[in-house]
């Protein structure tokens, strides 16, 4: 790449040590004479290492020996180097040897979508073998620093193992600060490796090191749109389908369907030059002879239509457009060439655009539904969620409208993201007073300082559930062919969730289970619960899950084991989780379950109660009578149901039931205790930022 340079030894030494990262001693020289005056300088033993940008790797060419100990050593070492490198252009670095310490690998760069990032870890032997690293997002001040030394594996050897002594943790997380703070402050740094880092009980210093610059850097543009202006797309007064059709099959018509059947309470305009009327619609030749003004338009034809029928949105003052069309950058190059004819198309004209390749928005409260897919009404409630595919306006729409795991707020599948992206939806939600809990599914992030701003800002209100797709080489590949979206260095975008306080999960059952309990739920004082179920198989998964997730069990205090004694006999093992069953066979399902909820709700520490059903006939009962005046007393702490097996009815029952009383019903225990560790993690969160 012409435009990288490559930093030598000499050079990098240097440039660290402007920025106080401690470095070695070393002279530059370009024979044995300079050298051995380098050296006693010094003083033996040093290291002797070929000096240049072109020899970016030293060990590997034989640029490197050690451990030199006389002028006669030196000499040798001199002649060998300058007959392997006599055709590259070089000096000789001279280097005192640093004394023994415990080699650390210290390192960043300059990541395609968060920015600089840096990383710390065991270096020598070990780097290959345990690859134990932290990242952390630049610039990192101290306790951050401190908080990626702690993430180690391997961070008892820094504090001493066994007969060895503490190592000087304050000057690592210094050199870790002092490098954040370099990259930050450079853009045209690609690149800084550290290795290594050889840290003693008193300060660190870089052995050696590598930077990598680029010369034509481009600055982002500091100009964001307001995040208001994606409000229309969720709330347009009227609508055009441009691409309506009589055909009950095709795109054009179901979503006209889906805007009466969800009740779309402003104008709908269906365009069609061959139509005069589309269900009982009055349609119209072009969006330029509609008779009202035009809010959104959804673009529903074929790739080579769509530039006229910008030039007509444009023409007739809409300002926002969703681009079901698909072939842009989701089919390569050549289309992502036309996708950039189109946005600068739109954006000449001071239009935004949702998509190429995009399904659009739900928004139950305002009959909102422009999927292709047919959809029926879904409850409204808090969740709002952001997504980089179809399938949650599609197949997720419907299995939402049919189980209701929480009431939505609002949907947007954003497609190839050519001009509205996933922060501008974000910024959006952050104010959208009806939105309580956000999701989002992301195959990639197109503007990642933003990103972590909008999601950082967020978090300090609301939650944020992020499953992301592309974690394996694999994946990102195919999300490449999928959406033409970047995937990004997952290990660093695992960093933009902790910095941030997203809540990051790994598949669509962790995404819908989190979301469900945000949304019902109050956040948790704690991480203490307390659990009952009718089987042992409930209460050892549940043990093992908490364990896994880090939620704690309390034990049972003196008066909770006395009132527990009302309904459990004397010769059953008592303990948290409580096995319910030798309490349900001598007062009924009902009484036993109720009661035992209620002893474990009032016990001080406990913050949060789990109840685990299994489903058959005795033990249907009314779970409303049985649970409202309980939870009513305990508003402050989180309820979480789960069942095993059961007949289509019987689950239906426990989930109505429980929704009544704003009580998420998972079909695992282990489900359950996820999601409450995932509330308590974003809870942590919450009161760190407000500390």
């Amino acid at each position: 790449m012409e435009n990288i340079v490559t930093l030598n030894e000499f050079e990098s030494a240097a440039l660290l040590r402007q920025w106080d990262i401690p470095v070695t001693e070393g002279i530059l020289s370009n024979n044995f004479t300079e050298a051995a005056a380098a050296a006693r300088l010094l003083g033996f033993p040093v290291a002797l290492k070929i000096c240049s940008g072109a020899v970016p790797h030293k060990t590997d060419r034989g640029g490197v020996t050690l451990n030199i100990r006389n002028a006669s050593a030196l000499r040798k070492a001199v002649a060998g180097m300058k007959k392997i490198f006599s055709d590259v252009p070089h000096a000789l670095l001279v280097q005192k040897m640093a004394g023994a310490g415990t080699e650390l690998i210290l390192g960043g760069r300059r990541d395609a979508v968060f920015g600089p990032v840096v990383l710390v870890g065991i270096g020598g032997i070990f780097t290959e073998i345990f690859r134990d690293t932290a990242i952390g997002l630049a610039p990192v001040d101290k306790k951050a620093a401190l908080a990626m030394l702690n993430r180690l594996k391997g961070a008892a050897l820094l504090s001493g193992y066994r007969s060895q002594p503490s190592l000087d943790i304050e000057a690592i997380a210094e050199a870790l600060c002092s490098l954040s703070r370099l990259l930050d402050a450079r853009p045209d740094i690609l690149e800084i490796d550290i290795n290594p880092l050889v840290a003693y009980p008193n300060g660190v210093v870089a052995v050696d090191a590598l930077v990598r610059l680029e010369n034509n850097h481009l600055r982002p543009s500091g100009k964001r749109p307001d995040p208001a202006s994606a409000a229309r797309f969720f709330n347009p007064s009227s609508i055009a389908v441009i691409g309506a059709s009589r055909s009950p099959g095709k795109g054009g018509n179901i979503i006209l369907r889906n805007l009466l059947k969800a009740g779309f309470k402003g104008a709908i305009y269906p365009i069609n030059p061959t139509c005069r009327e589309i269900l009982g619609l009055p349609a119209y030749a072009s969006v330029r002879d509609v008779p009202g003004p035009v809010d959104l338009a959804m673009i529903v034809i074929p790739k080579s239509a769509v530039p006229e029928a910008i030039d007509d949105c444009t023409d007739r003052g809409v300002t926002h457009i969703i681009l079901s069309t698909g072939g842009y950058s989701d089919m390569g190059e050549a289309g992502a060439k036309e996708q950039k004819a189109v946005i600068d198309q739109a954006r000449l004209a001071g239009i935004r655009i949702m998509g190429p390749n995009s399904i659009g928005t739900l928004n139950p409260r305002a009959g909102m539904a422009t999927s292709i897919v047919g959809l029926d009404p879904i409850m409204s409630g808090g969740v709002s969620i952001i997504a980089q595919s179809g399938v949650f306006s599609s197949g997720w729409a419907r299995w939402i409208a049919d189980t209701k795991p929480f009431g939505v707020a609002k949907v947007a599948c954003i497609g190839n993201k050519g001009d509205i992206n996933e922060s501008d939806l974000l910024e959006y939600l952050i104010d959208d007073a009806e939105t309580t809990a956000i999701g989002m599914y992301l195959e990639g992030v197109v503007e990642g300082k933003r990103f972590i701003r909008a999601a950082h800002a967020a978090c300090r209100q609301k939650p944020v559930v992020v499953i992301k797709a592309g974690r394996s080489e694999a994946g990102a590949a195919a999300v490449a062919s999928h959406t033409g979206s970047l995937a990004g260095s997952d290990a660093v975008f695992d960093e933009v969730c902790r910095k941030t306080g997203v809540v990051r999960v790994q598949n669509s059952d962790a995404f819908f289970d989190t979301l469900s309990a945000f949304e019902k739920l109050p956040l948790p004082r704690g991480n203490r619960i307390g659990v009952l179920s009718i089987t042992g198989m409930g209460c050892v998964a549940a043990t093992d899950a908490a364990e896994e997730y880090g939620i704690v069990m309390p034990s049972l205090q003196p008066e909770t084991l006395r009132q527990l004694g009302e309904v459990m006999p004397s010769w059953a093992p008592v303990r948290n989780p409580i096995d319910t069953w030798s309490a349900i066979e001598q007062h009924g399902s009902k009484k036993a379950t109720s009661h035992i909820a209620r002893c474990l709700m009032e016990q001080k520490d406990v913050d949060a109660l789990l109840i685990t059903f299994v489903l058959m006939p005795e033990s249907m009962f009314d779970i409303h009578e049985a649970f409202a005046e309980i939870f009513s007393r305990h508003p402050e702490k989180p309820v979480f149901a789960s069942y095993y097996g059961g007949t289509a009815r019987e689950i239906a029952h426990i989930h109505e039931g429980f929704a009544k009383l704003r009580v998420p019903c998972y079909p695992t225990p282990e489900r359950a205790i996820f999601a409450f560790a995932r509330m308590v993690q974003y809870a942590r969160f919450r009161r760190i930022i407000r500390e």
